[in-house]
């Protein structure tokens, strides 16, 4: 079944190339098909050799890679459907299915690829083809959001080419090894953490990603939140020498950006209005905790084997659960019927999120408890359980939102309703499958206080409405960057009051230098061995002379 790894990229990169003949309109829909084929029957720890492909390619399935290459083809898949249904007979429908495919082929090879150059090259693809999905809309918000996502997306492709130069040059080859990245010098190590940080959404280069979720279409923002940063954790925990070496001061500052990512997100979420916008913070917090967990797995090399299954469950959950809350928002706002079920589903997504038990948040943290355990900072356990605290608040005020929503009812989106019907099946099934009957009981210690917390904020917004107006909305999405806005105006405003004065300066400049050489070549200077003859001058030197001679020989 080796024969299913090329096709895991390929087959979406074909779909992309015939999107524009008209009767295909359904091609999103199967572009992730030879993945999840690949994901359930290829061989575990197989890799397949193409010498002949760019500097030799190499394709393969580590059991990490089965997990992410699984619930991504899901993820895709279940988006797929949503968007093909969605975009059929729409303006610039195609345009988007072309975008949506090439994205989810660089999303699914840089999966598959066990080298530095294919690894770009997926991650490339993706990154560039998702600023189509972007700014699909064409309003002033989705351009203005594409391009913040645009200079990001590019900063952080030109941190990791750099980066994968640099670990190609260490190795000695761009097939990397865990023994061969031990002794990974400390540029290596922050080019990548920055380039696949932009990615992450990591404080502060998130901002882009309140802005892109927002404004890209419902199936788009699913699988940039729930697929594509993700890969940023793969990333790291493949090009890192995680359990090789330990590596403390790269660990503690991971751990910091993770809690500054949190501690960040998670309030400025609670105080927006969009359901998507919501949602995208929640997705920055999320990975927050993520590279939280990474920084404690670089710092004690001994927790590696435990950590790396523990966060790729934890990042399971999360791509199901966040995608399965986008694509069920879209039918929150379109679905003509069964409006009770959306938001019983959307209900039971938000307890999973939250850590409910009986649910996959309850599996997943149970599986992170260890870790958390054997961790070298002993405060990490109160970051995370006052975080799972938020949290709870984050989607309490998700649901509430997505209560008073403005629908517009619109006919078609049945196949798409099933679709995510069969999702929250896999999500409803994943503490049955995946977990222990003794993690089922997940962190009651934190999800009620959240619940009784939520409760008390709302009666007293609805006591006290004018307490609600105070804080909603103050912050707008995008946070730092709305910070950074009016400095760049200041700046604007100071150059144009100081640009007649530096202009002047200038050309005072210009003109000194012009009067300095024509001083120097238009009038020359006199011979210099004539200047010599002079007796005055040779009388000086001759003295000078037998000066140092004298005092030569008295030392």
């Amino acid at each position: 079944m080796l024969w299913l790894l090329p096709l895991v990229g390929l087959w979406p990169l074909l779909g992309a190339a015939l999107v524009p003949v008209q009767r295909l309109w359904w091609l999103p829909a199967f572009g992730a098909l030879p993945a999840l084929a690949a994901a359930l029957l290829a061989p575990l720890d197989s890799s397949l050799e193409l010498p002949w492909l760019l500097l030799g390619t190499r394709l393969g399935l580590d059991e990490l890679g089965r997990v992410y290459l699984l619930f991504t083809a899901l993820l895709w898949t279940v988006a797929g459907i949503h968007a093909a249904c969605e975009m059929r007979g729409q303006r610039h429908g195609r345009r988007f299915a072309i975008f949506f495919l090439l994205a989810m082929s660089g999303n699914l090879w840089l999966i598959v690829a066990q080298d530095l150059v294919n690894f770009y090259l997926g991650f490339a693809l993706m990154g560039l083809a998702s600023y189509g999905l972007v700014i699909h809309g064409g309003t002033p918000a989705n351009l203005r959001a594409g391009r913040v996502y645009l200079v990001m997306a590019l900063f952080g492709e030109v941190a990791l080419f750099a980066a994968l130069v640099l670990i190609a040059q260490h190795l000695g080859t761009v097939a990397p090894s865990p023994e061969g990245l031990a002794g990974l010098d400390d540029l290596s190590i922050g080019l990548l953490l920055l380039g696949l940080g932009v990615k992450a959404g990591m404080a502060p280069l998130h901002p882009w990603l309140p802005l892109a979720h927002p404004a890209a279409p419902i199936a788009a923002s699913a699988v940039l939140s729930g697929a594509m940063i993700k890969v940023a954790l793969l990333g790291w925990l493949r090009l890192l020498p995680i359990g090789v070496e330990p590596l403390p001061e790269w660990g503690t500052l991971l751990t910091t950006a993770g809690l500054v990512t949190l501690g960040l997100a998670l309030p400025v979420g609670l105080v927006q209005s969009d359901p998507k916008v919501i949602l995208a913070y929640s997705s920055v917090a999320k990975m927050g905790f993520l590279i939280l967990m990474l920084g404690a797995l670089l710092a004690e090399p001994a927790l590696a084997p435990l950590g790396v299954a523990a966060l790729g469950l934890y990042v399971a959950h999360h791509a199901l659960v966040k995608g399965g809350l986008f694509l069920g928002l879209g039918l929150r706002k379109s679905a003509s019927r069964a409006q009770p079920l959306v938001l019983a589903g959307l209900g039971l997504l938000a307890l999973a999120l939250a850590g409910a038990p009986l649910t996959s948040g309850a599996v997943a943290k149970d599986a992170i408890k260890p870790l958390l355990a054997s961790a070298q900072w002993p405060w990490i356990a109160t970051a995370v359980g006052l975080s799972a605290l938020a949290t709870t608040l984050l989607m309490a005020r998700f649901l509430w939102v997505a209560i008073r929503i403005e629908r517009h009812p619109l006919p078609g989106y049945g196949v798409p309703g099933a679709a995510w019907g069969l999702l929250l099946g896999l999500v409803a099934a994943f503490p049955l499958v995946l977990g222990a009957p003794a993690s089922w009981v997940g962190d009651p210690a934190t999800l009620i206080p959240g619940v009784l917390l939520a409760l008390g904020v709302l009666m007293l917004t609805r006591l006290w409405p004018a307490l609600a107006r105070a804080f909603i909305n103050r912050i707008p999405p995008g946070d730092l960057l709305a910070l950074i806005t009016p400095l760049g105006r200041w700046a604007q405003a100071l150059w144009r009051s100081l640009a007649p004065w530096l202009r002047a300066g200038r050309q005072d400049l210009a003109a000194a230098l012009a009067r300095l050489a024509r001083a120097l070549f238009e009038h020359p200077a006199p011979d210099p061995e004539r200047l010599l003859r002079h007796w005055p001058v040779i009388g000086t030197l001759w003295l000078a002379m037998g000066a140092l001679l004298l005092i030569a020989f008295l030392a």
